[in-house]
């Protein structure tokens, strides 16, 4: 994702500069301002493609601490072609109140062992139909284990929720029935 963000950012930078640069060089020939044309209409088509290569993608900046989980989908590592396994948790962030406060986002998390089994447990629930908040805390590293490297994650994957030497560890629980201020009774 971060290749396509660059060579969006080129391309406009060279669109500025060619019309900038046509506009004040009146000297050059008709085939070259043409081609120039082309070339900047290219770049609009590649910047379109790159747009469209960028919707839907997860962040893999750090969750909300707390939140209201949509849904998740778990990809576990593939021994057969060495890639790692990620889990893909849809959220909104919640307010103090424990009500939902942001837009929904996508939050793409590591995979390891206890994430997997307790998103597993939360997803089961989410099929059932029962609304589930989440709390994130971030435990210790078990002393066995090294720390990460600098830019890593716990895992070795490039920095993505745990890179500041915790490990994230998701806890899960249903969303309480809403409080509904009290009726008067009817005077008969």
């Amino acid at each position: 994702m971060t290749t396509v963000i660059v060579v969006l950012s080129i391309a406009y930078a060279a669109v500025a500069a060619l019309l900038l640069n046509l506009n004040l060089a009146t000297r050059w020939s008709g085939a070259v301002k043409t081609g120039a044309i082309l070339l900047v209409s290219g770049l609009y088509i590649g910047a379109w493609q790159g747009h469209q290569a960028l919707l839907g993608w997860a962040t893999p900046g750090a969750m909300p601490e707390e939140f209201r989980v949509h849904w998740i989908t778990i990809d576990e590592p593939d021994k057969r072609t060495g890639e790692d396994g990620s889990i893909f948790f849809w959220v909104r962030e919640l307010d103090q109140a424990g009500l939902p406060a942001s837009e929904p986002r996508a939050h793409r998390v590591p995979w390891d062992e206890d994430t997997a089994e307790a998103a597993q447990e939360a997803l089961q629930t989410l099929e059932k139909g029962e609304p589930l908040n989440g709390r994130m805390s971030r435990q210790v590293l078990a002393e066995e284990e090294p720390p990460p490297q600098e830019g890593l994650d716990y895992a070795g994957a490039p920095a993505l929720s745990g890179s500041d030497g915790f490990r994230p560890r998701f806890e899960f629980s249903r969303v309480p029935p809403p409080a509904l201020p009290p009726k008067a009774v009817p005077e008969v």
